[in-house]
């Protein structure tokens, strides 16, 4: 891994994401890119000079931003790990994934709730809409991650060939941390295959991934999102990683399984969304 993507908004939820990215980055040469973004709905970028001289209020704001996250980075230095600082203007979750795309990003890593949590609430609007908009895997924290239970990642699929792209994708990730990885699906009355097919589905999977230590998981419960949780509770795993994909679908989790599980669980949880 080479980039992980870091919103900074200055909450404790966004300093426990910049912990966790940390931990991740010192497992390899990652540099962390610190983000800050200036909530606007303005074409910032393409407006002129002049245009911007007049929104005096976005451009104190601006200020104020860069010098905190200089500070910010400033005071959470990490050994080995470079550490980049970067402000911008505009809508936070179009910005994140926009910077995450031009910088080729590998990993977001993102607080689950943003500065302004309203008790009870789901999750917060960004992260979701970062779930559904970035181009890479996606890791949202509401704790610092567990560098000792990262060595146990549970990949929770329906495990048919149209998302394997997504476990393509994560792979990456795995190497760097030199995990675990538990293969899960879970069986609910809803959508039960029996056993063999399940471990059939998982086997084609793991074809071709020798390199990784992969064990094979079949969980049986009434609710998919409540299945992933008591199993990775179980295991005592450091993060639920899920593929999904935003289109209704029988061979895939829907990308509401991921927000439930994020809502319902302590446990970080790893975003893989494929087309």
């Amino acid at each position: 891994m080479k980039r992980i993507i870091v919103p900074i908004d200055f909450s404790r939820y966004s300093e426990n994401a910049f912990y966790s990215a940390a931990k991740i980055a010192s497992k390899g040469d990652a540099t962390i890119t610190c983000l800050n973004v200036i909530q606007s709905d303005l074409d910032w970028a393409n407006l002129s000079t002049s245009e911007k001289i007049k929104n005096q209020e976005i451009l104190a704001l601006e200020a104020e931003a860069k010098d905190k996250l200089k500070k910010f980075v400033a005071t959470h230095k990490i050994k080995n790990t470079p550490i980049e600082a970067v402000v911008e203007i505009g809508v936070p979750y179009q910005v994140l994934t926009d910077l995450a795309h031009k910088q080729n990003a590998d990993l977001i890593v993102i607080g689950a709730y943003g500065k302004n949590r309203e008790p009870g609430k789901f999750v917060g609007s960004t992260t979701q809409k970062v779930f559904r908009n970035a181009h890479c895997p996606v890791l949202a924290v509401k704790n610092i991650v567990d560098g000792r239970a990262m060595k146990k990642l549970v990949f929770a699929s329906l495990f048919n060939e149209i998302s394997k792209p997504a476990f393509v994708r994560l792979k990456p990730f795995i190497k760097s941390i030199r995990t675990v990885v538990y293969f899960l699906y879970v069986n609910t009355p809803e959508n039960f295959i029996d056993t063999g097919k399940a471990e059939e589905r998982m086997s084609e999977y793991a074809y071709g991934q020798e390199e990784l230590l992969i064990h094979r998981h079949i969980y049986n419960h009434e609710e998919v999102e409540k299945g992933i949780i008591a199993f990775a509770e179980k295991e005592k795993a450091g993060i639920i990683a899920i593929a999904s994909n935003l289109r209704k679908s029988n061979s895939a989790y829907q990308i509401g399984v991921t927000d439930t599980v994020l809502y319902k669980s302590e446990i970080p949880v790893l975003s893989v969304k494929f087309e």
